[in-house]
């Protein structure tokens, strides 16, 4: 039974490629951005492949994420999104986690997506929420 409300602050991912190939958030596609979060306060992050990665047949692994070292402190599980901001999205490429704030620290988590051909790739970009330096 959940006993806390889903939080009201959502942070929007669209994962993506940027003009050299590095993957970034392309949520403002005029204005592209590391995929690094700083944390303040308990949040929704909402992970969405950009459309050229869908159109491309690019999906999420079975297991969209892993945040290494938290033990479930800090982040719920992932579950699955079939709409984004009213439009349905294809099923494995719209995922959304819990931020919870309850411990400070810099966190590593890793994406799993897959391209059309199968091939499994895997990102690990970082989460700082208050210590440490800003890579």
């Amino acid at each position: 039974m959940l006993k806390e409300p889903m939080p009201s602050k959502i942070i929007n991912l669209v994962v993506g490629f940027d003009d050299n190939f590095n993957f970034v958030n392309l949520y403002d596609p005029e204005n592209p951005t590391p995929l690094y979060l700083d944390l303040s306060e308990r949040c929704q992050l909402v992970f969405i492949l950009s459309d050229a990665l869908i159109s491309a047949g690019w999906n999420f692994q079975k297991r969209p994420i892993e945040v290494i070292d938290d033990f479930g402190i800090n982040f719920s599980s992932y579950s699955w999104v079939t709409e984004y901001y009213g439009n349905e999205v294809p099923f494995h490429t719209c995922f959304r986690i819990i931020y919870e704030c309850k411990r400070m620290g810099d966190y590593n988590y890793s994406l799993f997506m897959m391209d059309s051909y199968g091939q499994k790739i895997d990102l690990d970009p970082k989460i700082q929420n208050g210590t440490g330096e800003v890579p």
